[in-house]
């Protein structure tokens, strides 16, 4: 019998569907943003009967809004609060800079207030640009999602302190706390730069050196993790 080696691979279980979920969430996180078109209402007070300047406010006010939804859609709400004064500063106060097109639909007045109805398509490059120059957007400004792991089998402390190492290296992973401590059973909180989706992903292609897991999505931000020692590689003649 010609000589053969065995040796069992070890890698995550995960279903078809989570990784092609990955797939298309990786790529959107990746991709530039795109110009948008918005339909916004602008307002202002009519001062002195002075209409041409009430329309021309509240048509400078409409576009502003419609730079700050722009805004909004490419930075996480905590990005938001953490730099807003330096966000109006380099982009609400000059919101002109980032219209490509506008175009007013229509006006009415209430009052003493100015009405206008416009449709304005912002640039999402220009304002990515000019928050990444303002050092407001790093590469990577995906929100941490707050995840939850089971680890079955932690009985073996030292399979779980590499597999702890390991968790604590892969690349997105800002935080590993341990939530509770069961008998042969330990629930970490995970806090990851991306989605559960891309976590899963990476997960998958993180190689493992003294232990073996396989691993199951119980919900969109928990999982289940079996985790094992290492089978000794087998030499068979």
């Amino acid at each position: 019998m010609n000589p053969r080696r065995s040796r069992m691979c070890w890698g995550i279980i995960l279903t078809l569907s989570l990784l092609i979920a990955g797939a298309f969430e990786a790529t959107a996180q990746t991709s530039a943003p795109a110009s948008k078109t918005f339909l916004v209402v602008g307002t202002s007070l009519v001062q002195k009967e002075s209409l041409n300047a009430a329309k021309e406010n509240a048509i400078a006010d409409g576009k502003r809004t419609a730079v700050e939804q722009m805004t909004a859609e490419l930075l996480p709400l905590e990005m938001l609060v953490q730099h807003f004064e330096a966000i109006n500063t380099v982009i609400y106060s000059q919101a002109d800079k980032f219209i490509q097109y506008y175009k007013m639909l229509n006006e009415l007045r209430q009052g003493n207030q100015y009405r206008v109805l416009v449709q304005a398509k912002v640039s999402g490059p220009m304002i990515q640009e000019r928050l990444r120059s303002a050092g407001i957007l790093s590469a990577d400004a995906r929100p941490v999602t707050q995840l939850s792991l089971t680890v079955l089998g932690t009985d073996n402390l030292s399979s779980f302190v590499l597999f702890r190492s390991s968790l604590n290296k892969l690349e997105g992973v800002e935080a590993v706390q341990i939530r509770e401590i069961l008998p042969n059973q330990t629930t970490l909180a995970v806090g990851y730069r991306g989605t559960a989706s891309a976590f899963a992903e990476a997960l998958l292609r993180e190689p493992h050196d003294g232990f073996s897991t396989r691993v199951y999505q119980e919900s969109e931000t928990s999982f289940r993790i079996d985790l094992a020692p290492a089978a000794p590689t087998q030499i068979q003649d």
